[in-house]
């Protein structure tokens, strides 16, 4: 019963065994009313047929079996005369007294006198013998010719009438019980040619492990098995692209653990280094300590660098997002381009910078001036490095579209190959790591560049050529009443 058949066996069975007894009570029902209005009428057309003289006739002759009469009542029938007080007078050769008459009171004849006198008298009427036997009784006024007030009375046995309608009942029951049987020998077979669809699923959900995500159901020939199905592909579906961003989140876990043990292994070698040769008494040359110190300090500073720049990744990846959308606020950033413009000529030194926007047009977006700044410097330093001193151009570009409000920033610098473009910012990559490390650069500032754009749900794109230069465009949202709300 704690099955799925079972239960669905159970309640259809229960369902068509209470419909079954609904229509068993009913058919009884009108069944019984039929038979008992039938037999009524019956006897009513039978005595209609009886003439009334021969009747009185009756009254004249002496009680017993009288086979010579002018009319023969059927066995087992009692007629009779009954006047205004409840005197009978026996027509039949049933006596009055005997146990198998029907019992009457005068209380009763009279309430019988009254209907017939108002014309709201019953079909028949049902009383019952001494013996407590149902008994159908029909009544003929007879008032009239010489004979006030007389009801003529015939009353016969229902036990046979009952005994038909049991009989029918008893086959009902019998063709509903043979009916429920067949029912459910079908509705079993049924049902299991139904659900070998749902039992096909089971087995293959059973053989689902995180292993095994590529096993999807096939499609099943009813809507709601279809249904199930079809949300249980999308659920593995989604449990498989889960599981392959935990796979990369990890592998990408691994990678960053790795290029970090590796970079901060370098300084501390090389300062590790310089403290044996110091304790090998170079220490005592001032010329040779005054090296060992300055390398020294140039590399805890690279390493400070690198430990600020892990730390600000690991706050982009948690809360340090949620605190920089905090201070978002309308930015003009043709405004803060120019404010940046003395601190991006000392950085450049002899090369060149150059703004190219149009001061009419206005490059407001929402955002945070720091995180833009960093953005820029970031974006600035990556060209100061990849361009010539003497003959570097660097170009900050503002432009404006129905959409977006687009930052680029250009070089004429050596470029990068098509092949590197795309792990640009990813952690940790360089281009030339040999020259990137002389220059303090960790692969980093990248990477923090684009989790800043992420946060100011922009995008940023890269094109360069080997020998020509680079760009580095950044799409801003345009602001609108809802970003300003």
């Amino acid at each position: 019963m704690n099955t799925l058949r079972g239960k669905i066996t159970a309640i259809t069975l229960m369902v068509i065994a209470l419909l079954f007894m609904l229509i068993g009570v009913l058919q009884y029902t009108f069944m019984k009313d039929f038979l008992y209005k039938n037999k009524a009428e019956a006897l009513h057309a039978q005595i209609r047929t009886w003439p009334p003289d021969l009747i009185f006739s009756h009254l004249k002759e002496p009680i017993g079996p009288r086979p010579g009469r002018a009319i023969i009542f059927q066995p087992g029938m009692i007629v009779s005369y009954v006047d205004q007080t409840g005197r009978q007078t026996l027509l039949s050769d049933i006596d009055v007294d005997s146990q198998l008459a029907p019992i009457i009171s005068a209380a009763q004849y009279e309430e019988l006198f009254e209907q017939f006198r108002n014309r709201n008298h019953k079909l028949f009427y049902r009383f019952t013998d001494a013996e407590g036997n149902a008994h159908m009784v029909v009544f003929r006024d007879m008032s009239g010719r010489d004979m006030p007030s007389m009801l003529l009375q015939v009353s016969i046995e229902l036990q046979p009438l009952q005994a038909q309608l049991y009989t029918q009942l008893g086959i009902y029951i019998a063709v509903a019980l043979i009916a429920l049987a067949a029912g459910t020998v079908l509705m079993l077979l049924s049902l299991r040619k139904a659900l070998r669809p749902l039992n096909d699923m089971i087995r293959t959900v059973e053989r689902t492990n995180a292993q095994n995500l590529t096993e999807q159901l096939p499609m099943m020939p009813q809507q709601e098995l279809q249904q199930l199905a079809a949300a249980y592909n999308d659920m593995l579906a989604r449990l498989e692209d889960s599981f392959d961003s935990e796979r990369l989140m990890n592998e990408r876990m691994r990678q960053f653990i790795a290029d970090a043990s590796h970079e901060l292994r370098t300084p501390i070698t090389s300062i590790h280094g310089f403290i044996e040769v110091l304790q090998r008494g170079a220490m005592h040359h001032p010329k040779q300590l005054e090296l060992s110190l300055k390398a020294m300090e140039q590399e805890s500073t690279r390493m400070k660098a690198l430990v600020e720049s892990l730390l600000q990744l690991a706050k982009l990846d948690h809360t340090y997002q949620s605190s920089l959308i905090e201070e978002f606020s309308l930015v003009e950033l043709d405004s803060l381009v120019i404010s940046m413009k003395l601190q991006l000529d000392m950085m450049a030194g002899q090369r060149t910078v150059q703004f190219n926007f149009t001061e009419k047009d206005t490059y407001t977006i929402l955002g945070s001036k720091n995180g833009l700044k960093q953005v820029m410097l970031n974006l600035i330093n990556n060209a100061i490095q990849h361009t010539a001193p003497s003959n570097g151009f660097i170009t900050i570009t503002l432009e404006k579209n129905l959409e977006h409000v687009i930052l680029s920033i250009s070089d004429n610098g050596v470029g990068i190959a098509k092949e590197h473009q795309q792990h640009l910012f990813e952690r940790f990559f360089r281009v030339d790591k040999a020259r990137a490390r002389t220059s303090g650069g960790a692969g980093l500032g990248l990477s923090i560049t684009k989790s800043i754009i992420d946060a100011h749900h922009g995008h940023i794109q890269v094109s360069s050529d080997i020998g020509k230069g680079t760009t580095f465009a950044i799409h801003f949202p345009v602001v609108t009443n809802d970003n300003n709300d």
